[in-house]
Parts: structure tokens; sequence; C-alpha cells
């Protein structure tokens, strides 16, 4: 087991209200007769008793988004850190959004040294959401504050063991089970968390506390976080029920079942469940210790060993997100005393984005299609004035226009709420818009737009290595030989895949770098998680800092 200390995060379960009902969460959602949100009083508290913690202090639910006062706890929480520089990528419009997403995480990470061991983690607020409508209403802020996010909308398929599973349903003597406790890789590779009732060593303890009204966790003051596995004590009676430390299998968070042990059933319906009620728990059958295959046959995918999820990509269903924008509302509104005035009825009368142009000007054809192909940042103004600029990719006639402007964004925006509805009304052009908009989120409307969605070139005859031989460096390896790269260097720490086949190339381990250097140009560090570590561990091999790239570096 592992003290909150050393953690990478630790989670602040704001609100257990969530749009979605995945199997086997972790939180258990859907089960919970009574809601809940925490209240502002108890949040500070929390983000205060963690001063002085190295790692990411986690907002989660549910939906964290979802909770009434969102936007106020997200201000506290990043009023104790200083700025991020997320924002100035952010405010681009976003092709590969999860990838950019999963970029900040990694370049906002730092090495720590935590009582003798070395942890790569990010000091700062971060994020946990499934990306639907209301993370869409918060997205700007979000931008603006958040140094991490881990993102998952549950559009494609991602697996979930159960949770809700009593470990002496299977007879587990407590000699075995105390092995299997304390390596639970959720409680030494996740986080402990605070909830409205306090704090606990682990994340699925304080849910469980909550769902099933136990005694409460620690009081959250300060350096709670700061007690070893020793001083445990009672909360480790929760993991009698947690089955995340068993070898059982994975469900498909989508089918939105539970999977549940007899004891634990008996206790869902002592507790009320809602999900269980609408038959959305699957009671499974044990004998003589061992999980029952029929009891499973709901489920066509499981497996001890099957990953969470196949690629981290898959996290974000790129055709399916509601956070693409396909509707816009045109207008057009002539300079002088009353153009305030019917800017604020534009406004009024729009859903959310709307283009604003000058009379003169004609945008392409198929402007809602190519727009519709980004993630558009609801703070970013979009802005091309044709007096100024020799890039019109959205302008049908620009070789015959010197003149006029065109404008995209959103109603929703920060700087236009902050300016308010009295002061746009006098307003006699455009050009005062702009003047009141933050200038960091003022991006010529042009093939700029793309900028923070350049990744590295592969050109014909570059030369790469891949350091890693799982999912990332699968994808690695597509990428480049797509794009017309050569990978002629492979190298993984499993010593067990030392010698082994990959797409050709033979797997090396990391120390016979340093010998081949001169054969490659690039080194793809093949890791989601670990590239701190991995880059870290080439340049002391002697490989030079400037051949290291990250895997999302990689143009696909």
């Amino acid at each position: 087991m592992r003290s909150p200390a050393k953690m990478l995060h630790i989670q602040i379960d704001i609100t257990n209200v969530c749009d979605k009902r995945c199997s086997n969460c972790t939180r258990f959602c859907g089960n919970y007769k009574k809601t809940f949100n925490m209240n502002f009083d108890t949040f500070k508290r929390a983000v205060d008793s963690l001063d002085g913690f190295g790692g990411t202090y986690g907002i989660i639910g549910g939906e964290p988004t979802l909770h009434p006062e969102f936007e106020r706890f997200i201000q506290y929480i990043a009023s104790k850190f200083k700025p991020f520089p997320a924002v100035k990528k952010l405010v681009y419009p976003q092709k590969d959004f999860i990838r950019t997403q999963h970029s900040f995480e990694i370049e906002n990470r730092s090495e720590m040294d935590v009582g003798g061991t070395t942890l790569f983690r990010t000091n700062g607020p971060g994020l946990w959401s499934n990306m639907g409508a209301s993370y869409k209403k918060h997205y700007e802020i979000i931008s603006d504050l958040f140094c991490v996010q881990y993102l998952n909308d549950h559009m494609n398929p991602s697996f979930h063991q159960p949770g809700l599973f009593a470990r002496k349903d299977l007879g587990i003597p407590d000699e075995e089970w105390h092995k299997l406790r304390d390596a639970c890789w959720i409680q030494n590779e996740w986080s402990a968390t605070i909830t409205p009732k306090g704090a606990f060593f682990c994340e699925v303890a304080g849910a469980l506390d909550m769902l099933f009204d136990g005694p409460g966790g620690w009081s959250i003051e300060p350096g709670w976080w700061k007690r070893e596995p020793k001083d445990f004590g009672d909360q480790l009676h929760w993991c009698e029920l947690c089955g995340f430390a068993l070898n059982t299998f994975t469900r498909d968070s989508d089918e939105e079942i539970d999977d549940v042990s007899p004891t634990m059933y008996e206790m869902l319906k002592k507790a009320d469940s809602p999900k269980l009620k609408s038959d959305r728990i699957n009671l499974l059958k044990i004998e003589n210790g061992v999980i029952c295959e029929e009891s499973k046959k709901e489920n066509k995918r499981f497996s001890p060993g099957m990953p969470y999820i196949e690629h981290y990509e898959d996290r974000f269903n790129a055709l399916n997100s509601v956070l693409f924008t396909h509707e816009y509302e045109f207008g057009i509104i002539q300079d002088g005393k009353n153009f305030g005035v019917e800017f604020n009825k534009l406004l009024k009368s729009s859903k959310d984005w709307i283009v604003l142009h000058s009379s003169n000007v004609k945008l392409i054809d198929d402007f809602n299609e190519q727009m519709g192909k980004y993630v558009l940042n609801p703070g970013t103004l979009h802005y091309i004035d044709l007096q100024k600029s020799n890039d019109t990719r959205f302008v049908k006639n620009a070789d015959s226009e010197n003149n006029g402007y065109v404008a995209l964004f959103s109603k929703n925006a920060i700087s236009l709420r902050e300016f308010g509805f009295d002061r746009i009304a006098h307003t006699k052009n455009f050009a005062e818009i702009i003047a009141i908009w933050q200038s960091q989120k003022v991006v010529e409307l042009s093939s700029k737009i793309d900028e923070a969605n350049k990744r590295l070139e592969i050109n014909k005859g570059v030369k790469f290595a891949i350091w890693g031989t799982g999912s990332a460096g699968c994808a690695a390896f597509d990428a480049i030989k797509d794009a017309g790269g050569e990978v002629v260097f492979v190298v993984d720490k499993n010593s067990a895949k030392h010698g082994c086949d990959f797409y050709g190339v033979t797997i090396q381990s990391p120390e016979q770098l340093l010998a081949h250097v001169d054969e490659f140009d690039v080194l793809i560090a093949a890791n989601y998680m670990r590239f701190l570590e991995i880059k870290r561990e080439a340049i002391a091999m002697g490989v030079p800092e400037s051949k290291i790239q990250y895997i999302n570096s990689l143009t696909t």
C-alpha cells in the first residue's frame, strides 16, 4: 500500500451526480438513492488541506461539471497555483482534441523525489470528466484553469472490473487476501480522496462509505495525506467489500451493468439501489470460490489481462462528441450608433456560435462543414480582416474584396460576459468588440487555426527508433509507416520481449540505444504515461535530447 503523500494525485469527490451509468464504476454511479453535491466550505477545506502535496489536486464525480457551483470551485482551486500555459494552445481549434489534452498532461509533469521514490507528476488542479454537454458549457474556463485533464467520453469500449465484490464470497483466506489487498492497483497507482464525509486513504473506500452510509473518513485538516499505511486503521474494512484487488474479469462500461457478488447484492438491496431496481445489476454465481462462466454471459469480452482501453485516443469519439459545433447563427450589422444594440439582439437570439461579417464578404460554401471538424474554445474570437491578412482560407470572394471582416465567436464567451450587456450596447463597430476581448484569445480565422494541431512531420527517408512495444508503440509504428518513414530500431525494458519480432524489427534492450544512435534521426518515447521517465533514461544513456520525441508529437 502507498501513503497518499506518494500518490500522483488526490481526488476531491464533489458530486455523485452523473449523466452516465457505466458498468462497474469506481464511484458506483446509478446506485445512490440520494445524490450529493459538496458545499463550498467543505471544498475549500479540502483544497486547503492539501497544501504541500506535490501531485495533482483532482476534481471528480460523478460528472464534476454538473455541480451547480462548478465554476466557483475551480476558480478557488486555481487561485492556489501559478497560471498554466495550456490556454495558449487551447484557444486554437482542435482536430486532435484528446491528443492535445494528453500532451498538456505530459508537458506539465515534473520529476519529484518523495521519500526516496522518484515520481513524475503534475502539481496543480486536474479534472476527470466524460466530456458531455456540461463540460462543453464550461470548456473555456476549464481550458484556462486546469493543468491536466483525465478525459473519457465512454463512447468507445473501455473495460471495468467488478468493484462491488466481497472477497469472502470467493473464500479467499486472510493471508492470501492481505497480499492481494496491499498490492491493489487502485490504491497503489491512483488516489486517496476527500468526500463530503471526510478524507480517505483510497478513492473507492470513500465511495463505499458514501453509498452504504458509513461512519465517514478522517477530519479534513492540513497534512491528513501524510498518513502511512500503518495509520489506515478502520478504513481498511472497506477493502473487504471492494473487488478491484481481485483477479476477476472486466465488462464494457457502455453496457451499464454492475457485476456484484452475493454479499454486495444484499447490501445494495438494503441501500435501495436504483440500478438494482432497474435490473442493471448482474448477480454473480460463485461455486467453490470460482465465478461461474454462465454468470458472465452478458459480457462478450472479458479476461483478467484485458486493458482498460485499447488506445488512449479511444477515450474520445469524434463522430459523436457534443464538443463539435455544426450550427451557426449568421449576421450582418452595420457600423454606427446602433451597432451595439443590434449586436446584443444577435447575442440574445442565437443559440451559441455566431458568424458576423461585412455585407460584402462571402464565406466559402462548405464553411460549416470545415469548422465542424474542430473542437472550438467558446472563449476564442476567430477574426479576419481582409485589409491585413493574405490568408483568406474561409472567404470565397477574397480576390475581389480588399476590405471587410469575418468574426466567429460564442455568445457564452467570458470576454462578452464580463463586458456586459449595457457596455456592449454603446459599441459602434466590431473593432470595439475586439478591443474588449482577452487579447490572448483572439485568433486569426485563417490557416493559423491549425497551429495547435501541428505534429512532427514524418518525411520519407527519416529513420526512427521506438522505445516501447505496447499499444502506444504499435500506434507509433503505424503512423510512421503510413507517412513514409522508416523504423530501424526498437527497444523495450521488458526483457521477455528482447529478441522478439516487432513489425519486422527485432526488439532490443534500451542499453543498446547508444551503440546505434547514429542509425536513427528520432527516438519516439512510445508510452502514454512514462514519457519523462523514458526521456531521462535515454539522455542518461547518451541519446541527444534533441532526438527524443513523445508519441503525441507524431503526425497521423
